[in-house]
């Protein structure tokens, strides 16, 4: 009873063996890329924690300044409105 209790699982384990491997290939491959003929694709851009992050925070800023500039803009207009109208009643306006 108490020994099932304390047993630890062993890790699953796969038997995997490739269908196809072509050696010559491999080492082909792998002497480009020491000289630099083949570029490598994980030298491209990385996508990791950080960088998604400050490209997160990047792109809400952009949006963050265009709404306030729509703010500013919707704000000046109303208030430009208004104050035509208050001295359009006062009879200030002489357009």
């Amino acid at each position: 009873m108490f020994s099932t209790f304390f047993k630890q699982n062993k890790n699953k384990r796969y038997n995997y063996t490739p269908r196809y491997y072509d050696e010559r290939k491999e080492r082909m491959d792998n002497l480009k890329k020491k000289h630099g003929l083949i570029e490598d694709d994980n030298k491209g851009k990385r996508f990791n924690r950080t960088n998604f992050r400050d490209e997160w925070k990047q792109n809400s800023k952009i949006q963050s300044n265009k709404n306030s500039r729509i703010r500013f803009l919707v704000i000046l207009a109303f208030l430009l409105t208004a104050a035509y109208v208050a001295l359009s009643y006062l009879d200030l306006v002489v357009f």
